[in-house]
């Protein structure tokens, strides 16, 4: 019995040492961790600036008469002359977005979305002083960008990492002007690598994506701020947030931003290399064409006067290779030939009425304004819309200098339908600001969106005079 006695008590004193020191540990680990966090803000934040942007947009009166037209209301008595035209004013806009100091001598990383149309620029760094800065160079395919201040301080860079060993898992902290708030910092995991193809960030311009995702907390105002591991290197560039999604951020692989700073540096723009091809993944088009594999990209067009028609790709081509790299997809066909230079002499391999043939090409200069030419419809609040182009002009019989944004499509029990928008329909001015093309309207919608609040949409439908409709958002 005492055997029995003196055995379970040494269990239960075992048992208790061993809880003990294990509490002890996780909170020395805890600690640890809290420590490090700290050091990070401490380490990174002196590197972080707030990046201040004015610009000036047009805006046209709305038309007083129209409005009250729109609500049923009686037209008040105009004091002012009536047949005066309405003219076009200037509005002031300002923004807030973050950045990183690059170098000792002023230059700082940022998106090209935070300064893109700026007529002032103004930087502050963490001492409280502010700067004129200017556009060294900016590159809209990656969202990156770098401009410059003259500083009167010492300024400290921040120190850069590698993106190419992140794990899924990892700690991560996001620095910025969150919402406006200098100096927020935030902490979470990555969530994901390698993020490609989102469509809403491909309409705005970034192309070269390969995001890597994030839980931190990635705010209006965090973009162009350093996303960061736990020894305090920045490993991205907090460049998005999910619309209606709970913490989930984007950033841009420092890997990246390595291989396009010093070209915006140097010459204020990025070459790459260009073929002249829109292509989609080949998993729909493998059976029919009896692919040796899953891998490739399916030539759907070929741009005349490009190195495409030049070196004799064709429709219904499957480019497998560049060089020795083995195409993946097609988003892998469009990164792997912009990374070459200009001028760059290349063998692809293609599979052609299922042979394979080698054909030599000297790529041209990828250009952004052609590049857009092979982006499918932009589709938003329910309603598909493209520029309005000489072809749409004579189809909807308008006038040949007609302004506009085309809807082309309404989803059926969407905002656009709920508001009475047709397919057809010219959209003219969102928020009384002018749109003359699908860029001007995702520079404002997305903003406007994220607000919750009403929208309104000033179009015209054939030749019919314009019109006036609210769009209710959903916070």
């Amino acid at each position: 019995m005492k055997n029995k006695k003196a055995k379970f008590t040494k269990i239960l004193l075992t048992t208790l040492v061993s809880l003990m020191i294990t509490r002890i540990s996780y909170s020395d680990i805890l600690e640890e961790i809290e420590k490090r966090f700290i050091e990070i803000h401490e380490k990174v934040g002196c590197s972080v600036v707030n990046i201040e942007r004015e610009s000036q947009i047009s805006a046209v009166p709305i038309n007083r008469e129209e409005l009250f037209k729109q609500f049923g209301l009686p037209v008040p008595e105009e004091k002012e002359n009536p047949s005066l035209p309405r003219k076009e004013q200037k509005q002031k806009v300002t923004g807030t977005g973050s950045g990183f100091i690059y170098s000792k001598d002023g230059y700082i990383i940022t998106n090209n979305h935070v300064i893109e149309d700026a007529d002032k620029i103004t930087v502050k760094t963490v001492s409280g002083k502010k700067y004129p800065a200017k556009v060294i160079g900016a590159d809209s395919e990656s969202d990156l960008a770098v401009i410059k201040i003259e500083p009167e301080e010492e300024l400290i860079p921040a120190v850069l990492g590698d993106s190419d060993k992140l794990k899924v898992g990892q700690f991560v902290a996001a620095i910025g002007s969150a919402r406006g708030l200098e100096g927020s910092v935030s902490f979470g995991h990555i969530s994901a690598l390698g993020r490609e193809n989102l469509r809403e960030l491909q309409l705005q311009g970034l192309t070269f994506q390969h995001l890597i995702q994030t839980d931190a907390g990635i705010n209006l105002g965090n973009s162009g701020g350093p996303l960061t591991n736990i020894k305090g290197e920045v490993i991205g560039i907090n460049v998005a947030l999910m619309l209606g999604a709970n913490r989930i951020g984007f950033a841009i692989p420092i890997n990246t931003a390595k291989q396009v700073i010093p070209q915006l540096i140097q010459g204020g723009k990025v070459a790459r290399g260009y073929l002249g091809v829109a292509v989609t993944d080949v998993e729909r088009y493998g059976e029919v064409l009896n692919l040796p594999g899953s891998y490739g990209a399916f030539v759907k067009r070929v741009q005349e006067g490009t190195p495409a028609e030049k070196a004799g790709i064709k429709v219904y081509d499957v480019i497998l290779k560049v060089d020795e790299h083995e195409i993946q997809s097609a988003q892998d066909l469009v990164n792997t030939v912009s990374s070459y230079a200009p001028g760059t002499s290349v063998v692809l391999e293609i599979w052609r009425d299922e042979n394979k043939i080698s054909l030599p090409i000297i790529l041209g200069e990828r250009n952004f304004q052609v590049a857009q030419k092979t982006k499918e419809n932009v589709s938003f609040l329910g309603m598909t819309f493209i520029d309005l182009d000489n072809q749409s002009r004579e189809k909807l019989d308008l006038a040949p200098d007609s302004k506009g944004v085309l809807i082309e499509n309404i989803e059926t029990g969407s905002p656009a339908e709920e508001a009475g928008l047709f397919p057809g329909d010219i959209i003219l001015e969102i928020q009384r600001k002018t749109v003359s093309s699908v860029k001007d309207l995702l520079s404002i919608l997305p903003d406007l969106v994220n607000s919750g609040k009403p929208i309104m949409i000033r179009y015209q439908r054939g030749k019919q005079e314009p019109d006036i409709t609210i769009i209710s958002v959903a916070p």
